[in-house]
């Protein structure tokens, strides 16, 4: 039988022959190929970059509000410091009230905007008080004030009040226990008085000659008795800066319940 002409046409059985005779193995003509993915990666990383900005700005935009929020609180807090104002009218007795007001930056009036320090206190010719108010034993008041004395429009002494501090307690400022006022050393500033007694002053007066007085309210109970005891630390600073310190028991109850008719 003659041998069949080769036409150069590869048969299905030779084509799987000659793949394995090479030991590889044949490519499958009927194989359907998926078409190749695209990258994914640099779109990705694009997404990425774009939430990070958005983060970024998102943080700055806090940041911002959060030092918005802290100056206004500040400057709120400035506004409303009695004690900044009352040392800044002391810094300047003994000169013209005019002076002192430009120097303190809060000008005082003639008279409370509240009936009972008019009715408390007469002897004053200018008063500087808190917008601000609360309320002691059920009277509303400044939380501080700030009382001028003057000699032919002369600064003479400056006395701020502190009423916000009474407002929990009309004793004083609550403590376990008794305060030695002579745990204070010598020599002590003003500062150092208030870190070691751990109390903010009631009443602060400046007086001609560069004396001052503190006067620190506090109470606390007794555990023999029961009852609620009420001190007053005064502290004392001469023209040489040199101090004394004291401090006094009240009885703000017995003088509430004696009657002047017995």
């Amino acid at each position: 039988m003659a041998d069949k002409e080769h036409t150069g046409e590869l048969s299905i059985n030779s084509y799987f022959d000659e793949g394995l005779a090479d030991g590889t193995e044949p490519n499958n003509p009927f194989e359907v190929l998926e078409p190749e993915q695209p990258k994914k990666k640099k779109k990705v990383v694009r997404r990425n970059t774009v939430k990070r900005k958005r983060i970024l700005v998102i943080l700055c935009i806090l940041l911002v509000l959060v030092l918005a929020a802290v100056i206004f609180i500040f400057i709120q807090r400035l506004r409303n410091n009695g004690q900044r104002y009352a040392k800044l009218y002391s810094e300047n007795i003994n000169k013209q009230i005019s002076t002192a007001q430009k120097a303190a930056g809060i000008a005082p009036k003639d008279r409370s905007s509240f009936s009972t320090l008019n009715n408390i206190y007469s002897s004053y010719q200018g008063i500087a008080e808190s917008s601000k108010t609360c309320r002691v034993q059920g009277i509303k008041l400044p939380e501080w004030a700030i009382f001028l004395n003057t000699d032919a429009d002369e600064l003479t002494n400056v006395t701020y009040y502190n009423y916000e501090l009474l407002e929990k307690n009309i004793f004083g400022t609550e403590r376990k226990a008794y305060i030695d006022p002579k745990q204070v050393p010598d020599g002590s500033a003003p500062d150092a008085v208030e870190l070691v007694l751990d109390l903010e002053p009631y009443r602060i007066q400046y007086l001609q000659g560069k004396t001052e007085l503190r006067e620190y309210r506090y109470c606390y109970e007794d555990g023999d008795t029961d009852e609620v005891v009420a001190y007053v630390i005064t502290a004392v600073w001469d023209e040489n800066g040199k101090m004394s310190i004291f401090d006094t028991r009240r009885n703000y109850i017995g003088t509430l319940l004696a009657s002047p008719e017995v």
